[in-house]
């Protein structure tokens, strides 16, 4: 059964909110089911495109998964750097793009 509990709350962006909850370092991402259930079955067609050999259609998958990962990262980085918060890992994606 579901649970009420508080969090803080960065950023409610469609897609990507951005939240801390209780007792953790640092924030993270909330991605929806149908985002998240996307993401699966884009690296499905990946897995089956690799088993066929088309390593075009492969690229082709790769970039856009990478591109999609790079937009979570960057906004994830963009509001916690409007919060005066440190990123949770060295580095940033923002340099990728």
């Amino acid at each position: 059964m579901a649970e009420m509990q508080e969090f803080e709350l960065f950023s409610s962006a469609t897609n990507a909110v951005v939240a801390r909850y209780p007792g953790r370092n640092y924030p993270g991402v909330l991605i929806q089911g149908d985002t998240l259930r996307g993401l699966l079955s884009e690296l499905q067609e990946l897995q089956e495109e690799l088993e066929a050999g088309d390593l075009e259609a492969v690229q082709g998958i790769a970039d856009v998964l990478e591109e999609r990962f790079i937009e979570f990262l960057a906004h994830y980085e963009n509001v916690l750097e409007e919060n005066e918060l440190e990123l949770p890992y060295p580095g940033s994606v923002r340099k990728l793009k």
